[in-house]
């Protein structure tokens, strides 16, 4: 049967066996380099010809991604996209609506994976092996509460359950809306997966108002009685914000938690009763 699989050099074999071995299905070109012991003038060509071959993707400038036998003869295969992010920009952690996903604080599965860093990426979105990569930038004192998870034996970071709701509520565009945001905050409560105490300690610290507004109107509507509420009423500002930032600006004015709710509550936990 023929295959479209070809064929390796001795060196190409040494260099993808090793790498594998040593557990760097995604590595750089100082990696092979130091495998090899050669300058990176003949690196590049080598790494030109694998890819040429399909034994490796470039998934970026000078970081490629080796494609084992398991890709079968169509050579197709991605590594967890969790774990290429890991390797993009530093540094960085999983969040928003891709953490929202992991905790099990929604249903939906978002195809595009969102990372959090303080350094600016080139380009603030990239697509690698198909899957998108949204990078988003925070400030310093935004990049907290990162805990670190193994996939397939390698460390991934992450936001906690609770940094992953705050995130989502100073930022809904990042999670798909504040449906699910609204999501995230039941089935983290139904489950027992986050504290509402951290969860304040962790909004205080990033310092948006409008955190607290969304908060408390969504755990109102959602029946969920906390003794946080004193604190979040405390801490929202005069002005009106949008309890969706990502629809028009429009709706009735909630004068409690000073929120323009630009999305009617039917629609905003409709997914309760399915």
């Amino acid at each position: 049967m023929t295959t479209n699989i070809t064929s390796l050099s001795k060196i190409e074999s040494i260099l993808l066996s090793t790498l594998s071995a040593e557990g760097k299905n995604i590595f750089t070109i100082n990696d092979a380099s130091a495998v090899l012991e050669k300058g990176k003038t003949e690196i590049r060509n080598i790494l030109s010809t694998l890819s040429k071959k399909s034994w490796i993707d470039r998934i970026e400038r000078g970081r490629y991604l080796i494609v084992p036998l398991e890709a079968g003869v169509e050579r197709k295969w991605s590594e967890d996209s969790f774990i290429i992010a890991s390797h993009l920009i530093a540094p960085y952690t999983i969040s928003y609506w891709s953490a929202l996903s992991y905790w099990n604080l929604t249903e939906q599965i978002p195809r595009t994976v969102f990372v959090a860093s303080t350094h600016r990426k080139f380009t603030e979105q990239k697509k690698i092996v198909s899957i998108p990569y949204r990078f988003i930038t925070l400030l310093p004192e935004k990049f907290f509460g990162i805990k670190t998870i193994w996939i397939n034996n390698k460390k991934v970071n992450i936001t906690d359950p609770e940094k992953t709701i705050v995130d989502c509520l100073d930022h809904p565009e990042y999670c798909g809306g504040i449906v699910e945001a609204a999501k995230g905050i039941w089935n983290g409560i139904k489950d027992k997966n986050i504290d509402l105490k951290k969860v304040t300690k962790y909004a205080v610290r990033i310092n948006n108002k409008a955190i607290f507004k969304r908060l408390g109107y969504l755990c109102e509507i959602l029946g969920i009685k906390t003794e946080q509420s004193n604190t979040w009423q405390n801490n929202i500002s005069k002005g009106y914000s949008l309890l969706d930032p990502t629809l028009p600006d429009k709706g009735n004015y909630m004068r409690k938690w000073k929120l323009r709710c630009n999305i009617d509550k039917y629609n905003l936990i409709e997914w309760k009763e399915h």
